[in-house]
């Protein structure tokens, strides 16, 4: 083969490109000279909101620290936190209130510590062992409580003894291992609740509103209704399991509300739910994780458990409250892992 009949296809070939380069530099010279475009995350001309730039994309989370103080100044009491009646939450859960108890002066028990062999859990027992404290915190029961127990609380109430029940909405539990069942996890105290006036609520609550929820449509947020020793100091709360209460007598009154928007999460029907009420020297609220250490910090959740925490370290209860033994079983405060060394303030 000839050197031209080789020379002449690569020379078209190199004339094609030659008009391809020169074209796009055409182009480009008459699409304007300035920038070629803006960087990234500028502002232009059609972009979305500003909230979906890249520098606010990301939310930001509140700080998870603070401190929760006491009044100290009082007389030291004793409070039980009930540990018998299959209660769902973690002790180290709650170290952070525990310990702003002990820096106060008080002491607090998960299990039972009084005079008598049996330890506050024999069949006549039941009254002795709420006779030897000042407050009980009750915290998710998922077992029911007795007549006797029932009876003696109501008792122990009236003599002046301070009772706070936190509650949980119905929840799905999964179980362990290769064949894992489902089964619904529910309040066990609501006949306990009741005489006081009040009961838990069906359903759980959730807020799709921005102003309404945090960060999660299922952590919802709670206002005071009212002004009461019980939500002083606070603005907002939120909830991250949150139900709601419903009253069923004339005597309770309601200390907290969610905000507008709320709506339960199977009915979907929207309104301002009671999250908190309180019938003299019975509180119930209708969460649990807002005492969390992950929960505590946020909003004024940590100014709403210091109150709580006022509220049971403030009654006046006799020493004979309530009279007599009553109640059956272990009384109601089983030591299911619960700890009955006295808590001592770290230095």
């Amino acid at each position: 083969m000839r050197a031209s009949e080789i020379l002449k296809p690569l020379g078209v070939f190199v004339v094609v490109i030659a008009v391809i380069l020169a074209g796009t530099a055409l182009v480009g010279t008459l699409g304007g000279s300035g920038p070629a475009g803006p960087s990234d995350g500028e502002e232009i001309e059609g972009q979305a909101p500003g909230q979906f730039a890249p520098e606010n994309v990301l939310a930001t989370s509140a700080p998870e620290d603070g401190e929760i103080s006491l009044d100290s100044s009082g007389e030291s009491k004793r409070i039980l936190v009930d540990s018998g009646h299959s209660n769902r939450y973690s002790q180290s859960d709650l170290a952070p209130l525990v310990e702003a108890l002990a820096q106060a002066g008080h002491e607090v028990d998960f299990s039972p510590d009084v005079p008598g062999d049996d330890g506050g859990f024999g069949e006549s027992s039941y009254n002795a062992t709420l006779r030897a404290y000042d407050a009980v915190l009750i915290i998710q029961p998922t077992a029911s409580f007795s007549d006797g127990e029932i009876a003696g609380l109501e008792a122990y109430a009236d003599g002046g003894g301070r009772i706070a029940v936190l509650a949980e909405p119905p929840q799905l539990s999964v179980g362990s291992g290769l064949a894992a069942s489902i089964s619904e996890v529910r309040f066990g105290a609501q006949e306990l609740t009741q005489t006081f006036g009040l009961r838990m609520g069906t359903e759980g609550l959730y807020n799709i509103e921005d102003s309404g929820n945090d960060n999660n449509y299922e952590s919802i947020i709670a206002s005071p209704d009212g002004s009461s020793a019980l939500t002083e100091g606070v603005s907002n709360v939120t909830f991250d399991s949150a139900g709601y209460v419903v009253r069923t007598g004339d005597a309770p009154e309601i200390r907290m509300r969610a905000l507008s928007g709320t709506r339960t999460l199977e009915r979907r029907q929207a309104g301002q739910y009671p999250v908190a009420a309180q019938n003299g020297n019975f509180v119930m609220v209708a969460d649990t994780s807002f005492l969390k250490s992950s929960e505590l910090y946020d909003l004024d959740n940590e100014r709403f458990a210091e109150n709580i925490l006022e509220f049971l370290v403030s009654g006046d209860k006799d020493e004979d409250v309530p009279r007599g033994g009553g109640g059956s079983g272990d009384g109601g405060f089983g030591g299911d892992g619960g700890d009955t060394t006295p808590i001592t303030p770290s230095p």
